[in-house]
This record gives C-alpha cells, sequence and structure tokens, in this order.
C-alpha cells in the first residue's frame, strides 16, 4: 500500500522576502506543489493543504486522509543578516530518522551551512496531527542569498524533500523525465568517501569553518561520505558528512572512493 503524505505549505504571506517582490505562501506553495509532483511519481498518495488554509483545517485534512507523514512546508528568517540552512522540526526522537533523512537531502543543496534537527513541543503542526510530522524550514528568505536561492530553486527544493522521504521509507526515486542527473548528488557534484588519518580523529562542526560550533567527533580510520564542499576559516577545504550530523576539514583526510 502507498504510503500517504500531506504536505501543508505555509499561509503566511505577511512573512516578505527580501528579493524578487514575493513572500513565503507565496513560494511554499510553489514547494509544495513540486514536492507533491514528485512524490506522485515515485508512488506516494499525496494531498496538498488549499493555499491560504488555516492550520487547524489542515490537521483535520490531514488526519482524514490518514497521512503517514504530515509535512508542514516553510522558509525561515532571523535578523536578516544570516543564511542559516536547513532547519527541520520534528517531536521527539520517534520522527528524527524522518527529518534527517530529509535534512540530509535538503541541507546539501541549501546555501547556508547551519542545518539542524531538532525537537518541538510548542508547535500546533506538531502535536496535533495523529501522523508523524516533518516540520520543514527551507533556508532563511530574509537575506539576499537564501531568497534568491528559495526562489529560483522550488523544483529542487520539492525534489530533494521527495528524495529524502524516499529514503526514509526505502521506495527508489524516480528522476523527472529527461533528467539525466545523478539522483544522489546536485550542482553536478559527486559524493565521494574520506578516511580519518589523525590519530585524534577530527571534530565535527556545524558549518564549514573553524569558527563554527564543535557538534561532534569522529576517530581515526573511519570512512564517511562528503556530499558537499566548501571552503572555509582553519582548513583548506571543509566537506559535508553525508549523515547531516555536519562539517569536516577535508586537510585531516584520504579520498578512499
Amino acid at each position: 500500500m502507498a504510503k500517504k503524505i500531506y504536505l501543508s505549505p505555509s499561509n503566511q504571506n505577511g512573512n516578505t522576502y527580501a528579493t524578487g517582490n514575493t513572500n513565503e505562501m507565496a513560494q511554499c506553495d510553489k514547494i509544495a506543489a513540486a514536492a507533491a509532483k514528485a512524490l506522485k511519481r515515485c508512488g506516494f498518495e499525496v494531498k496538498v493543504g488549499k493555499s491560504g488554509t488555516l492550520m487547524q483545517t489542515r490537521c483535520v485534512e490531514s488526519d482524514k486522509f490518514g497521512a503517514d507523514i504530515h509535512m508542514p512546508i516553510h522558509t525561515n528568517a532571523y535578523n536578516g543578516k544570516i543564511t542559516g540552512g536547513t532547519r527541520i522540526f520534528c517531536l521527539n526522537s520517534n520522527g528524527r530518522k524522518a527529518c534527517q533523512a530529509v535534512l540530509s537531502e535538503l541541507g546539501k543543496i541549501s546555501p547556508g551551512t547551519a542545518d539542524s534537527v531538532t525537537y518541538q513541543t510548542g508547535l500546533y503542526e506538531i502535536n496535533v496531527p495523529k501522523a508523524l510530522t516533518v516540520y520543514v524550514e527551507c533556508e532563511f528568505h530574509d537575506t539576499k542569498t537564501g531568497s534568491d536561492w528559495i526562489i529560483n530553486n522550488t523544483a529542487k527544493i520539492g525534489e530533494a524533500i521527495c528524495k529524502g522521504l524516499c529514503s526514509y521509507f526505502s521506495v527508489s526515486y524516480k528522476k523527472p523525465s529527461g533528467d539525466s542527473s545523478s539522483s544522489g548528488s546536485s550542482g553536478g557534484f559527486k559524493p565521494y568517501i574520506v578516511r580519518i588519518t589523525p590519530s585524534d580523529g577530527v571534530n565535527i562542526r556545524k558549518g564549514a569553518g573553524s569558527d563554527y560550533e564543535i557538534v561532534g567527533a569522529i576517530e581515526q580510520g573511519g570512512a564517511y561520505t562528503i556530499v558537499a564542499e566548501k571552503n572555509g576559516k582553519g582548513a583548506k577545504k571543509w566537506g559535508k558528512l553525508k549523515s547531516g550530523a555536519g562539517w569536516i576539514a577535508l586537510d585531516y583526510t584520504e579520498k578512499i572512493r
């Protein structure tokens, strides 16, 4: 039986973007439409909340639909200076695996580097639906970088969401007709595997640079898949871990395949 996904795009049309004379609701409607198209192509059953309707209405619809995943789709904002990456919320550890699967795909294409999965207990669309909620914040729209990226990549964002859900449910991702690119990478980047070389291992950081917070560490000899590269302070090149845990300095690794 096909898994059911309820998509709930933001109704916040008062949240204006830094560029493009547009707003959160308009862009999230586009992202939801792209995600729905991709998910249906991959065999999911999908329902999308009508543009502008209330979250209370959406939750009732999601329950009647019998959703397996309830997915609010939003874009983020802070102070107009930080392009903060992908943020995904769930209620507790029960939803972490699904959130991490989406983050692994969406995080590697968004321009910000401080990607994260966090638990949120105070959000209506996390607490109320019967389905597991994966609450997606697709980059920050109050910077030029974030705003331009969202506006120009709504279709790619939708595809990344689909890839993540395919991974979570162990469903084969089907590329759009005419797309000959690899389903596992974006922008022509091909993931590769590295081995950690220092005897004391390497730190994992939130972003690509030694000025970002340390969020973990990995020991010598471990092999890890790198899904993106960036320049940053403290190393010649930084690599993003496929797990979504963060970034490591590639100076302290050797490429094995």
